[in-house]
Parts: structure tokens; C-alpha cells; sequence
């Protein structure tokens, strides 16, 4: 209590307020919210530590509830502030005495509960948490106010009272662990450290050899008083790296005597070891050069035995520092030397095993890492060693065999502290052990689904690392990072700016400790702990998982990657990897990734089998829920290099049997092919034929009931691809195609795969004659009774109409059918309309005829009254929109003959649609076009309402087509042109794109605004969407804009080369400026392959 507290109680006391000194000293210390929260977050815990769903469970909610604990602590509160324990202890039984919960169940709960209750209350208001086991000092102030005399000596008793309460609780603090820790120990973690000044690098030459020196007598004297820990707390972390600062002297090994500058080295990487901090490129090459230079008189048997283990040291440091930067050429060329010399280090043949097993690790290869686990023989009193293997072990999946080697380490080290209690190392060493045995334990009971059976055990644990947290701190570590990356995410969401208009700030310099190493700090702990990110259901650091791998990839995005894959949830990448982060990255790093993530699949495809539909708590489990999504995102940027490689991948992966359904195998490879070039895909089409046809079943089947899908399903993403066929010349082996052909199926899926590869075959003219009347004999082979048209199950009805057939009338009858007879306001089924807007962008004009317009008119008419009885549905606007399309496309495949019942019923449909805001320009031109239209059109295209100014603009495309020769059709172009000059969103994208079908299609009306007018847009455009550009916040929708201009750029220079200006050309008048943006490496994908040839 404070000296003001002590003051305004003793007054309260003088006056006769009693009470209130009760207040002044007690519990009111609390503020009600915080103090709530207390009971609240407790009940909370308790109520959910369960995970399976008994009646017992539900009871416990109800009981812990968030009302029951705020009553409970509004009813503590009010008590008197030294018997509030007594008091809580009476509550929490009268709260339980009423429940059915069994009586081990009570027990269980009450403790549990008034543990987390007091652990709280000690750690937020800790000079008041000693009252409740100091009920003696609340009888001596009941005893002192019942007999008080209001003057000066009450006070001075309070006063000697409330330091007897102080020194009692610094007494009761301290003796916490004096039965197993002497006091001459006690004082170990008491560590000096000194600033030592020295002038370094910017010292006269001849100063250098004495800083060195200096620096390195200091630094040994520190390291001889180091206390043990084999965690440094994090207060001690951050003083020894401010006191760690080699002032430039690493670099003058030139100069210096190498055995001067390797004893320097030593001692700088002892201290970094201990602080845990990342080391720089300009450390890693200068130790690397002492090194190399110690080693040649090594070599030269002129090395003594001691300079021989620091220089072994170093190089165990160089090691680890080239496996985190997955530099493998220079971890393969130290280790061979290392290992020759593994018996001057201390532990030194031990630590290369478990450095060997560190770098399968990081290559993600878990059948090597479990043969390295194997071969690794660790000696028992290796305690370090083995927490560090069984959290190897761990990540294999070994988490039975793991927790047992725990609770034997743990026993072992015990029996070593009875031996010598005063060895602090292996104090700190234990209580380290006592975090990775709890979360064992707790993921083994949740696994085993025993946690309540084990809930006792498991609070053991919890209380004996609580009661060693000086030895070592989690808590410590994990709060003190989390809150140092909160300040950075901040401080990078946050830019200071000047209020003053016309005034900006400039920042010339900038300090920070180590940028945000921080993260990488709480890395090295983990990994010192051997607890990874996840164990089974358990997760480790969950709330600070993104931004601690931020942090880390922003100074070694290879370690970056590998936790990537190891985090505990596919959020994580899905809020990190975005857009803006692929696109910021290397060229050549993308790459590297991609490799390095194709690699961990093939490797461990066994493991992912063995392991089938297993929750992914363990390395295997993440390699297969996170690598699918990294190469997902990361392919986005492939080279046409590493393309090759995933076309390759793909054909392999989709060759394995027993693949797990939950390995989306199939989403991959579809996702991968969208990004790779229609060019490799034509380049390696004969390669990829030969796949063998193997069913990859997936979680969720397709509504028809199939399941996976072959790689032709979703091979090409462009159709017209001749150009690219006869570029390469494409022919595919006689054998393969003879092996497509062979009516030899043994199922529909099968039969399938063999009719989609062959129809790819035929369209590029890759069969022969014959092999085409054998391809038509094959589609028709596997008939579906309803339908009568063949089981391509997953397939849009229109590319029926498309297939070659034997009777013409079978598929124009059967897909008509199914438009003519579905009944879509009872199933209210949008695929229908998406199906029916397909088909009538691909089928011929008139497709439909009059009778069936009315009767498909009605059908969607019927489907939107009922959907609309529900506006508030977040479909509606969506589903109302695919409506208007639908109903467009078969306007326009029927050329707007329709009868004036159909008119009608448009008519009052276009009302009605208005009225609840869905727009309908664009059927509108076959009902109601007149001047009016023509200029709301126009008008609607410059509205800031997105779906207005879109379906204004769709409108505008079906009348140009419609009316190509009109002078409206003019007006409308010019208005469209000026629309993207002015980059005027929204409208900008769809704008674009109603440019490039114009130029696909090779419409003429586009000469009307001009070529070398689109050829300056173009250029225009190329210099102002750019990725950098500071308008440009979405990076989505400049992906977006800039993939239309290059296809409207693609698309012209393909149409009319010989018109083209400076937009198209480059300054030799020879490529086309969008060609060398879809060259660029730095370009999206999406953008890149614009460009087909």
C-alpha cells in the first residue's frame, strides 16, 4: 500500500468512516469492469475446457454463463476485501450445490475456476493480492478500529500495520521455491551486465586491436557470470543486445590476428545465441570469412583444441543461419567439414544429427526427417538435445511416443537437480520442458478424447510452470513480442503527415532496434521449446500468428515460407498472401517458392495417403491444407519456366491412386492451370495426353453425383488456339490416341476422360478421318436414358450442341427439353439461367422460336415474382441480375421477334424490376428502344450506381451490335471512349472489355471511333494503371484493368498489325508496348497470358 493510500485511510479513520478505509484498502481497487472480466474470462474457460457435447457439458455453460459471473462478481465486490477468498469460496459452492453436475465434476470446476480467479487477481493488482493468505493482518485491522482512539498513534499503527502486510508478502513471494532451490542459486539470475565503449570502426587503425580486445575481455567475463538459463528472459534479451553492438570491428579480420578476431567472433555469437536476434548479411559473410581463414590453419594442424571448438562453434551458427535461408549449397559444403570435426564441439557429433534432421525439416521432407530421427542416438544426459528431438518427433506426428519421452525427460532432469539443486541450467532447462509436456498433454487428451479425465494432470502442469516462471517465463516472451509487432502493424497502418495544407514530412532517419525481430525472437523460443505452432487441436500462438510470420518474411522470406506452411490455419495465408504480397515479391524468390512447394507435396504424397482424411494437426496435415493454397497464390507469378514444371507436377499428381479426399488434388490443379500460359499448355499437349486416367475423388461431390474431374475438363482457358498448334508443330503419338479411342472403359468417369481429351483431338484437327467416325461412335456409346444425350456429367448443356453426332435432331431436342419442362420458380435454381445465358452466346441465331421464347419468358418471369417476395435475401440483387442476362441472351439469339404476350409480360416484368432497383436496360432494347432509351442509356453509363452504370453499358454493346450502322451507334462508341479516357469508375473494367469483344469479333463499327485512337488509348492506359501508381489501392482491380487492355491490346495487334502506332509498337516500331508488359516477370499472370502468341 502506498504512502497516499496509508494518508487517506488513516483520515477516513480519525473521522469514524470505517467503512471506507475498508474501501481505501481493500478490493475497491477493482474497477467494476475490470474486475467483472476476471469472472467472466474464468467461467468462460471453464465452461468450454470440454470438448464433447454431454449433458455434463451443458450444464457447465449454464452454471459459468456470463450473467451467472457478473452476478458473482458484483457479489464478491461488495465483501469484505481480506475475506474475499472465504467468500468466493462460499459462492462458487452455493452456486454448485444447486447443479447436477457429479461431484468430481464440482470439484474439478470449483478449482479450476478459483485458480484462474486468483492467478489473475495476483497478476493485475499484485500489492493487493497478498490480503487473502494474510487473514491475521484483516483480524489485526478489525482488532485496531474496534479499540482505535482518533489521533496521530492510530495512524502510525495503520502505517506499521500495512508495512507488516508488505514485508509479509515479499517474504511469502520469495520463499515460494525454497524447497527446491538453495539461496546461494536464487542469486544466479542476478546478471551484470556493462556498456563497454569503444570507438570501432571509426577509431584510428590503431586503435582496433585494443577495441577488439576490450570488447572481448568484457564479453568472456559475462559470459563466465551467466546465470544458466537456457532461456533468457526477455527483459534480459533486450538489455544484453543494447550492450551487443561490434561497432564494425567483424569486418577487419583483413588486419587483425585471426586468433584475436576468432575469440572476438565467439564471444559475439555466444551473445547473439542468447538474444536470440536474427544475423545480417554483412555478419553472416564477415564470421564466414574468420571462419574460412581459422580453417586453413586448421588445416595446417596449427589450431589449438580450445580455438578449434569456438571456430566449430561458429560454424554450427554459419549452419543454421544457411538452413533458415535454405542457402543448401553452403549448408552442404559446412557440414561436410563439420561433420570431419564433430568431436571438437561440445555435444558436437549430436548436434549435427539434430541439425541434419532441422534441414529435412525445412525442405519439408518428412520421410527423410523421420530417417535422420532414427539415426539419432542421443546420450541421456543430452537433456537439450532431446527436448529438441521429440519436438522433431512431434511434428512427424509422433505425439503419444513424444509426451511419454517428456515425462521421462522431465523425470531424468529431476533426478539430476537431487544430485545438484544448485544448477540453475537445468532448473531453467525443466521449466522449459514443463511447456512443451503441457501442451502434449492436453493435445493427447483432446485426441483421446479423455480431457476431463486428464483435466487434474493437465492443471499440475500448469500450476508447477506457474510456480517456476522464474526459471522461465512464457508469458513473458509471448506478451512482451506480441505487444512490440501491435506497435509495429501499427506503426506501418499509421503514416504521420503534417495537418498544414502544402507541407509534407520527410524522414531522413529512422531508428529501431533490429526492424521487427521481435517475431523471429518468439521463432527461436519455439523452436529452443521444440513446441510448434500447432499440436493436434492445441495451437500455441494463435491471437499473433500473422503478425509474427509478417514480421519474420520481411527479413527472411524463405524462413517465412516455411512457417507458412506450418501455421495452424489456412486464414492466416489467406490474410497474408493477398495480392499485394505476391505481387511485391521477387521474381526469382516467386519461383524458388514455387519449387520448394511442389517438392513438399511429391515427397510426402505418402505421408498425406497414410494419413487420409485426418485433421491437419501435425506437419503433413499442413503441408497438405497450406502448400495447396501458397501454390494457388504464388503461380499467380510463375515463369514460363517453373509453368512447365507445374504442367509436369500436375500430370504426376493426378496419376496417384488413394489420394485422401480431403487433398483437393482436383482444385489444384484447376486453380494452377488458370495461371499457367496457353502456350505451354499447346507445348506440352502430347506429354499431358499420356496421363493416365485415374479418378481423384473429392470432399464435396457435384450434384449428379461425380466426383473429380480429368485435367482436360479444365485444360485450355481459350478457345481458337490454331495459330499456337501450327506454331509447334502439334502431333501426338498414334499410340495414345489409339489408346483414347479403345471402347475399353470401365467406368462413366473413364469414358469421360477419354471423350473430353478426344474432343480437344478433333477441334485442332489432331484426328484422322477414321479416328474422327471412331470418336463420334465413342461419345455415343455411353447414353443417358432420361436425357438421351451422353453421361458428360458436370458439363454446360451448350457444349452438347457442339459435339459431333450421329442423329443432328437428338441434341437440340434433349437441351431444349430440359429448358421447355424445368420448372425454375419451384427449385429457384440459378444455374438454369446461367445454363440458358451460355447457350444462347454459343448456339446460332434463332435458336428459339416464338412459342418457346413465351413459354422460357414465363419461366424466369414466375422465378423472379418469387424471389422478390424477399428483397432483404442478400441473393436477390444477384440473382435478379443473372435474371436480365438470361432473359438478353434469348432476346437476342431470337433477334427480339417475340409475340405481344411475351412483350407483355417483359413489359410489366421491366416495371416491376425497377421498382425494387434492378436495372433492365439491356433487355429493354427489344421492348421499349426510342429516343428516351437512347439517352438514358447514355446518360446512365456516367452514374456512380455500379449496377446502373454496368447495365447501362451492356445495353450499349447489344445496340451496337444490334445497329451497327446507326448514328447513335457512334454517339454510344464516343461515349464509351470518353468514359475510359476519363478512367471513370465504376464502368472503367466493363468498358474495356466491351472494346476487346467489339475487336474480337472484328466488328467494323470500330472504325468508326478509329484505330490509332484505341492504339493512344492504350498507351495512355499503359502509363496510368499501374501497380505503383498511389491511386491504385485496389490491386485486385488493377490486375483486373490492366488483364482487359492486354487483351484488347492482343486482340488488335492480332486483327490489324498494319494500323498500329506507337501504343502497339514500341519505339522501333516492332512490338507492341502491351507485348513487353506480358513479357515482364513482374507482370500477373493473369495479365501475361493475354498475350497467346
Amino acid at each position: 500500500m502506498d504512502e497516499y493510500d496509508v494518508v487517506e485511510a488513516g483520515t477516513d479513520l480519525l473521522l469514524g468512516d470505517s467503512k471506507s478505509v475498508l474501501k481505501k484498502i481493500g478490493l475497491s481497487i477493482f474497477e467494476k469492469k475490470q474486475f467483472e472480466a476476471i469472472f467472466v474470462s474464468a467461467g468462460k474457460t471453464v465452461a468450454e475446457y470440454e470438448k464433447d457435447n454431454t449433458e455434463q457439458n451443458e450444464i457447465r455453460k449454464i452454471l459459468f454463463c456470463e450473467k451467472n459471473m457478473r452476478l458473482l462478481a458484483n457479489e464478491i465486490s461488495k465483501k469484505n476485501s481480506f475475506d474475499w477468498l472465504k467468500d468466493l469460496d462460499r459462492c462458487v459452492d452455493n452456486l454448485l450445490s444447486t447443479s447436477e453436475l457429479d461431484s468430481i465434476n464440482k470439484d474439478r470446476c470449483k478449482k479450476h475456476f478459483e485458480d484462474i480467479v486468483i492467478y489473475e487477481v495476483k497478476k493485475l493488482f499484485p500489492q493487493r493480492y497478498g490480503s487473502y493468505c494474510l487473514g491475521d493482518i484483516h483480524d489485526n485491522v478489525n482488532s485496531l478500529m474496534a479499540s482505535a482512539k482518533y489521533g496521530n498513534e492510530m495512524l502510525y499503527k495503520i502505517a506499521e500495520l500495512m508495512k507488516q502486510y508488505n514485508d509479509a508478502d515479499k517474504q511469502q513471494n520469495k520463499t515460494t521455491h525454497e524447497d527446491w532451490q538453495d539461496k546461494s542459486s536464487y542469486t544466479l539470475h542476478k546478471w551484470h551486465l556493462e556498456r563497454v565503449e569503444v570507438d570501432g570502426i571509426f577509431a584510428h587503425k590503431d586503435s582496433y586491436t585494443d577495441d577488439i580486445i576490450k570488447l572481448t575481455e568484457t564479453w568472456q567475463k559475462e559470459r563466465d557470470e551467466y546465470p544458466g538459463w537456457y532461456i533468457i528472459p526477455y527483459n534480459t534479451a533486450v538489455e544484453l543486445s543494447m550492450y551487443t553492438d561490434e561497432n564494425g570491428l567483424l569486418q577487419k579480420h583483413e588486419t587483425e590476428d585471426i586468433d584475436v578476431m576468432l575469440d572476438f567472433a565467439y564471444e559475439l555469437c555466444w551473445r547473439r545465441i542468447k538474444t536470440m536476434l536474427p544475423y545480417s548479411e554483412y555478419e553472416v559473410f564477415h564470421l564466414r570469412q574468420i571462419w574460412d581463414k581459422y580453417y586453413v590453419k586448421i588445416k595446417e594442424n596449427a589450431g589449438g583444441s580450445d580455438k578449434i571448438r569456438k571456430w566449430f562453434y561458429i560454424g554450427q551458427i554459419l549452419l543454421s543461419d544457411y538452413r533458415e535461408s535454405m542457402n543448401w549449397n553452403e549448408w552442404q559444403s559446412l557440414m561436410d567439414i563439420l561433420t570431419v570435426y564433430q568431436d571438437s564441439g561440445n555435444n558436437g557429433k549430436v548436434d549435427l544429427m539434430i541439425e541434419s534432421a532441422k534441414a529435412c525439416y525445412f525442405q519439408l521432407d518428412i520421410p527423410s526427417l523421420r530417417k535422420e530421427l532414427d539415426q539419432c542416438d542421443i546420450p541421456k544426459e543430452c537433456y537439450e538435445q532431446r527436448l529438441l528431438v521429440i519436438g522433431l518427433e512431434l511434428e512427424c506426428g509422433k505425439l503419444a511416443e513424444s509426451l511419454e519421452k517428456l515425462k521421462q525427460l522431465r523425470q531424468d532432469l529431476i533426478r539430476k537437480l537431487d544430485e545438484n539443486n544448485e544448477n540453475y541450467y537445468l532448473k531453467s532447462l525443466e521449466a522449459s520442458v514443463l511447456q512443451l509436456l503441457s501442451i502434449c498433454q492436453q493435445a493427447y487428451s483432446l485426441h483421446k478424447e479423455i480431457y476431463e479425465f486428464k483435466q487434474m494432470g493437465i492443471d499440475e502442469i500448469l500450476e508447477e510452470i506457474e510456480r517456476k516462471k522464474e526459471f522461465f517465463d512464457w508469458e513473458s516472451w509471448k506478451d512482451n513480442v506480441a505487444k512490440e509487432l501491435f506497435n509495429h502493424c501499427v506503426d506501418n497502418q499509421f503514416e504521420k503527415e503534417t495537418f498544414e495544407l502544402n507541407r509534407r514530412t520527410m524522414t531522413i532517419c529512422s531508428y529501431s532496434r533490429f526492424g521487427h525481430a521481435e517475431g523471429y525472437q518468439l521463432y527461436k523460443v519455439l523452436e529452443k521449446l521444440g513446441v510448434p505452432f500447432k499440436c493436434g487441436c492445441v495451437t500455441v500462438v494463435s491471437d499473433m500468428e500473422l503478425p509474427l510470420i509478417e514480421s519474420i518474411y520481411d527479413f527472411n522470406n524463405r524462413l517465412g515460407l516455411l512457417l507458412l506452411v506450418r501455421c495452424s490455419s489456412t486464414g492466416t495465408i489467406e490474410k497474408l498472401v493477398n495480392r499485394k504480397f505476391v505481387m511485391d515479391l521477387e521474381s526469382g524468390y516467386i519461383d524458388d517458392a514455387l519449387e520448394i512447394l511442389i517438392n513438399a507435396i511429391e515427397v510426402n504424397v505418402g505421408e498425406i495417403i497414410v494419413m487420409g482424411n485426418g485433421f491437419s494437426e501435425y506437419l503433413a496435415g499442413h503441408i497438405r491444407e497450406n502448400v495447396p493454397i501458397l501454390l494457388q497464390r504464388f503461380s499467380s507469378r510463375a515463369s514460363e519456366r517453373v509453368q512447365k514444371k507445374e504442367l509436369q507436377f500436375i500430370q504426376r499428381i493426378m496419376s496417384y491412386r488413394n489420394i485422401p479426399p480431403r487433398f483437393e488434388v482436383t482444385k489444384l490443379m484447376d486453380e494452377l492451370l488458370r495461371q499457367i500460359s496457353e502456350r505451354m499448355k499447346v507445348k506440352l499437349l502430347p506429354l499431358m495426353m499420356e496421363t493416365e486416367i485415374v479418378e481423384q475423388v473429392t470432399m464435396h461431390s457435384r450434384v449428379d453425383g461425380s466426383n473429380g474431374i480429368d485435367i482436360f475438363d479444365c485444360y485450355f482457358n481459350k478457345q481458337g488456339l490454331d495459330t499456337l498448334f501450327e506454331e509447334y508443330n502439334v502431333l501426338i503419338d498414334e499410340d495414345v490416341i489409339n489408346w483414347l479411342l479403345k471402347d475399353d472403359w470401365k467406368s462413366d468417369y473413364e469414358w469421360k476422360a477419354k471423350v473430353v481429351r478426344l474432343k480437344i483431338l478433333d477441334e485442332y484437327h489432331l484426328l484422322s478421318t477414321k479416328q474422327h467416325d471412331e470418336y463420334v461412335k465413342l461419345i455415343w456409346a455411353n447414353i443417358d436414358e432420361k436425357t438421351q444425350l451422353p453421361k458428360l456429367t458436370g458439363y454446360y448443356l451448350w457444349v452438347y450442341e457442339t459435339l459431333p453426332y450421329i442423329d443432328e435432331s437428338i441434341p437440340k431436342l434433349s437441351v431444349k427439353n430440359y429448358f421447355i419442362t424445368y420448372d425454375i420458380a419451384k427449385d429457384s435454381n440459378d444455374l438454369y439461367l446461367k445454363q440458358l445465358t451460355l447457350l444462347c452466346a454459343n448456339a446460332e441465331l434463332g435458336y428459339w422460336n416464338e412459342k418457346e421464347v413465351l413459354i422460357i419468358l414465363n419461366k424466369i418471369s414466375k422465378y423472379w415474382y418469387k424471389i422478390a417476395e424477399n428483397t432483404a435475401n442478400i441473393m436477390f440483387e444477384d440473382n435478379s441480375r443473372n435474371a436480365v442476362y438470361a432473359i438478353a441472351a434469348v432476346l437476342e439469339n431470337c433477334n427480339g421477334m417475340i409475340s405481344d404476350e411475351a412483350r407483355e409480360i417483359l413489359i410489366k416484368l421491366a416495371h416491376e424490376m425497377n421498382e425494387k432497383g434492378i436495372y433492365t436496360k439491356c433487355f429493354d432494347i427489344f421492348i421499349l428502344r426510342d429516343e428516351q432509351w437512347e439517352r438514358d442509356v447514355q446518360e446512365n453509363i456516367f452514374a456512380m450506381n455500379e449496377s446502373q452504370s454496368i447495365d447501362s453499358l451492356r445495353a450499349m454493346e447489344k445496340y451496337i451490335k444490334r445497329y451497327p450502322d446507326s448514328v447513335i451507334t457512334s454517339e454510344m462508341l464516343e461515349k464509351i471512349v470518353k468514359l475510359i479516357e476519363l478512367r471513370k469508375e465504376p464502368g472503367l473494367l466493363s468498358a474495356i472489355w466491351i472494346l476487346h469483344n467489339l475487336v474480337y469479333t472484328k466488328n467494323t463499327v470500330i472504325d468508326t471511333i478509329g484505330i490509332e485512337r484505341i492504339d493512344r488509348l492504350l498507351f495512355f492506359l499503359a502509363e496510368l494503371i499501374k501497380y505503383d501508381n498511389a491511386a491504385m489501392k485496389d490491386i485486385k482491380h488493377c490486375i483486373e484493368l490492366r488483364q482487359a487492355c492486354a487483351a484488347l491490346a492482343f486482340r488488335l495487334f492480332d486483327w490489324k498489325t498494319v494500323n498500329c502506332g506507337k501504343g502497339v509498337e514500341n519505339w522501333l516500331g516492332f512490338f507492341n508496348k502491351w507485348r513487353e508488359i506480358c513479357k515482364s516477370s513482374d507482370e500477373a499472370n493473369e495479365v501475361r497470358n493475354q498475350w497467346i502468341w
